[in-house]
């Protein structure tokens, strides 16, 4: 046989070889396809089945200065502040100085409040009474 003909019989088994292997891995490849949809659907529809609580120990107490750098902090990135019953819509510390709605004298208990995915979108700081001071 010429070693022309013998070469491209070769090339020919090679390529051959080539796209089986391409095409095997193609099917493969729609399989992995197939089988993660799949799984996406079946538990894309289940509900979680551990919820996570947050629970605290005993109440945050904060001074009135500490209360008033938490309420700046938080007003900013869009959280709802209330002190004792009354809406903060003030985001500079010295304003809410001036509007005498924090005692710098006196402790804060914090109340958090928080969605189902337990992000906090509210805090209610309760004044402390002189007997409760010391929880």
């Amino acid at each position: 046989m010429n070693d022309n003909a013998q070469n491209m019989i070769t090339l020919s088994v090679v390529v051959v070889l080539f796209l089986s292997a391409c095409f095997y891995t193609l099917g493969l490849t729609s399989q992995i396809n197939l089988v993660l949809n799949h799984a996406v659907m079946t538990l894309g529809g289940q509900t979680r089945s551990v919820h996570t609580t947050l629970k605290t120990a005993k109440p945050d107490i904060f001074s009135g200065t500490q209360a008033i750098v938490m309420t700046v902090d938080h007003i900013n990135s869009g959280v709802k502040i209330q002190v004792d019953d009354t809406m903060v819509l003030e985001t500079v510390a010295v304003e809410l100085i001036s509007q005498s709605i924090f005692q710098i004298d006196a402790n804060y208990r914090a109340v958090y409040n928080r969605d189902i995915n337990g992000k906090l979108i509210e805090i209610q700081f309760y004044k402390l009474l002189l007997e409760e001071d010391d929880l």
